[in-house]
């Protein structure tokens, strides 16, 4: 286990800040939502519940990687994480289609009391802070490294905070247009929106994550990132026997194994397996980078890459 260094806790807490505002909203907004019945704010609601949870596990994730708690695991969690994302997006999935059932069978409602009406434009207008807020550290934090968990996060921000606005819209109407059959048709608006939020992230999250499960090779711009520290040190090998690259949740995997001399010494072998350890992991933050060395051999060997 090692201590997390000072980027990685702005990171963590970056992460932090959102997972505490989605927090204080959630059993508020829960509440309302029971009382009223608002189409557009359950909509939200189920949301930002379920993207709570991944949010929760994105942190807990930071926080192993960071400190290195993976040890139980020869290749991470990342599986589970990919199993665990597939789950959220099928729940995604089936509360969108949950919320257009129940915009199809939608009746007119009365008038929302004063103070309803009051506690709902306030909660979603504090859910649109909450949702924004944590944009700047998140903003932050992505500078300081190439992340994939903050750059998911920060793009589910995103998503979020410009849903939120129209979730302010529509609950705006409902909850204060004496028209209620204008009433009606923004709340079914603001359920339909959220809806397609929904959808589109939960798609987005079994896309994302079923390649993974099945071990998919990096991606083009990482697998460069890959073969130029190789080409960099080129003249400290002998030979490039193979290259294997696969991503595991978050994490990426780097197997590289090059040949040397059997005259060279353990020192200059261990000297270059480092460089290139160090070089790759600068490329690719977060990456578990394996360098294996072996002894040159005439014949070419078996199944190399």
């Amino acid at each position: 286990m090692r201590d997390a260094s000072d980027s990685d806790r702005q990171k963590e807490h970056a992460v932090l800040i959102g997972v505490l505002l989605d927090l204080s909203v959630f059993f508020p907004y829960l509440l309302t939502v029971a009382k009223i019945g608002s189409l557009a704010m359950l909509a939200e609601l189920l949301r930002g519940g379920l993207l709570l949870v991944v949010e929760a596990m994105a942190l807990l994730t930071l926080r192993s990687v960071h400190r290195s708690r993976t040890y139980y695991y020869e290749y991470g969690v990342g599986k589970l994480e990919r199993m665990f994302s597939v789950s959220i997006g099928g729940l995604l999935l089936l509360s969108a289609a949950f919320i257009v059932i129940k915009v199809v069978n939608s009746t007119q409602q009365p008038l929302l009391p004063p103070f309803w009406a009051s506690v709902a434009m306030v909660l979603v207008v504090y859910n649109l802070f909450a949702n924004a807020a944590p944009l700047w550290p998140l903003w932050r934090a992505t500078r300081s490294g190439t992340s994939i968990i903050l750059r998911s996060q920060f793009r589910a921000r995103i998503a979020k905070a410009a849903a939120s606005v129209t979730v302010v819209v529509c609950v705006a109407i409902d909850a204060l247009s004496p028209d209620r059959e204008l009433a009606r048709i923004a709340d079914d608006a603001g359920g339909v929106v959220g809806a397609a939020f929904m959808t589109v992230i939960g798609a987005q999250m079994i896309y994302e994550a079923l390649p993974d499960l099945l071990d998919r090779a990096l991606e083009e711009p990482l697998q460069m990132k890959v073969n130029a520290a190789l080409a960099a040190s080129y003249d400290s090998y002998e030979q490039l026997v193979g290259v294997r690259t696969r991503r595991s949740g978050a994490v990426s995997h780097v197997e590289i194994t090059v040949a040397f001399d059997p005259a060279r010494t353990i020192a200059d072998v261990g000297a270059v397996t480092l460089r290139l350890r160090e070089a790759l992991r600068q490329a690719i933050p977060e990456a578990d980078v394996v360098v294996i060395a072996v002894p040159l051999r005439d014949e070419p060997p078996s199944g190399a890459a």
